[in-house]
């Protein structure tokens, strides 16, 4: 698809759940500092997210400044936060929006089917970030508990996206991973511990992708801030499947899953109560395939634990 033809930038919303201190905040902060021009000291950025928006610039310089200030990672988000921004890319005939997004930034209490504002979310997206903390799920046997939940809020959005028929795509965020060493035994404990939800993901035929993040802090001549390589990877990958092109950073972006698009024709529904009875039965079926999780937690218990493998911790 040619990107260049003078259309107008669609615009999307994109939800992000995980729970409190996850890196959600951290992540967006990083993808768009990765994408930022200034990163690129030779100038040759030729895609970037910009924000016209003075305070979610002033949110953003915020966390920037709290990281050079205390070499920590903010505190989590303690309120549902809207940040606006516009994908562009610089081409020979000028600059050109790609197409526009919002981020909403959800405190992970809020993510409750029975949460009206939620809902109503539910059915303004068009995408979902899925925060998972991978260094938890390797390290933390209890954190199987804390991903049932993440699990049931998931597979209630999925739901519903099935039954009406959004277009819409996952993109599965495993945050914190310069904390573990990624080999093949971390690598499959992450994998089965993933199962239920992408398990019920193939069972609807919807489109997601599984991401690696790691983003951690580091010193450069005196100034600590965030490395954020290949941080926007999942940003990138679900704008360029909702906006029907091609894949924005080839080099960075993984082949698009096999899974098969839904239309692009939303069906509003005529009573939101479906949304609770939708819940209700992908939340018997995630129950069924959690007996997984039986079998995971003495595997777990046998793994030898990882160090971490930088100074910093990340998310």
């Amino acid at each position: 698809m040619n990107l260049a033809i003078a259309t107008t930038p669609k615009t999307f919303s994109l939800l992000s759940i995980g729970q409190r201190g996850v890196g959600k905040t951290v992540f967006l902060a990083g993808s768009y500092t990765e994408l930022h021009p200034d990163s690129r000291s030779d100038g040759t950025q030729k895609l970037w997210f910009d924000c016209e928006d003075e305070e979610v610039q002033a949110n953003l310089e915020k966390i920037k400044n709290h990281v050079a200030r205390t070499n920590l990672y903010p505190p989590p988000t303690i309120k549902i936060t809207n940040f606006d921004f516009s994908l562009k890319r610089q081409l020979r005939s000028g600059v050109e929006t790609v197409c526009n997004f919002r981020w909403w930034d959800i405190p992970g209490e809020s993510c409750n089917v029975h949460n009206s504002d939620f809902q109503e979310m539910i059915f303004t997206s068009n995408g979902c970030c899925v925060f998972i903390n991978a260094h938890a799920l390797v390290e933390d046997k209890d954190y199987l508990s804390v991903l049932e939940d993440i699990y049931n809020q998931v597979a209630a959005i999925a739901s519903v996206v099935y039954k009406y028929n959004m277009k819409y795509a996952f993109a599965l965020i495993l945050t914190k991973c310069d904390l573990i060493e990624l080999n093949s035994t971390t690598q499959s404990q992450i994998d089965q511990s993933l199962q239920p939800i992408i398990t019920y993901l193939d069972l609807l035929k919807l489109t997601y992708q599984k991401f690696y993040s790691a983003i951690p802090i580091v010193t450069i001549d005196g100034v600590a801030k965030l490395k954020a390589n290949g941080a926007a990877s999942p940003l990138l990958w679900l704008l360029s499947h909702l906006n029907n092109s091609e894949p924005l950073l080839q080099e960075d972006l993984p082949d698009e899953p096999s899974k098969q698009s839904l239309t692009s024709h939303i069906l509003r529904p005529k009573n939101r109560n479906d949304i609770l009875l939708i819940y209700s039965l992908s939340a018997i079926l995630l129950a069924a395939i959690a007996a997984i999780f039986l079998a995971f937690d003495s595997f777990k218990s046998n793994t030898p634990q990882q160090n971490p493998t930088t100074e910093q911790q990340s998310s």
